[in-house]
């Protein structure tokens, strides 16, 4: 659902429905959220059989300025906020 949520509200920005810098300015979670997808999208493209998967997403995201770097950026700061997992013996 997360997913389907932020390809809508991007959508609005791709159909020229609302301002991408205005959209960016209220909504920078779906940055986070892409960039937890990112790194996958070729396989889901290819396992559900829909190439247009998240492209709205996508170029949402990917037109923001240094769009590469945030996206390490974020991905770097998820995985550093997220508990620990330590084996106890």
């Amino acid at each position: 659902m997360v997913l389907s949520y932020w390809e809508m509200a991007a959508s609005l920005v791709t159909t020229d429905a609302i301002n991408s810098e205005a959209f960016l300015a209220a909504h920078n979670e779906i940055v986070a959220t892409f960039s937890k997808i990112e790194p996958f999208l070729p396989e889901l493209r290819a396992l559900t059989e829909e190439p247009e998967f998240c492209r709205h997403m996508e170029r949402v995201v990917m037109a923001t300025p240094d769009a590469e770097a945030t996206l390490r950026r974020r991905r770097k700061a998820i995985r550093a906020a997220a508990p620990s997992k330590r084996q106890e013996t």
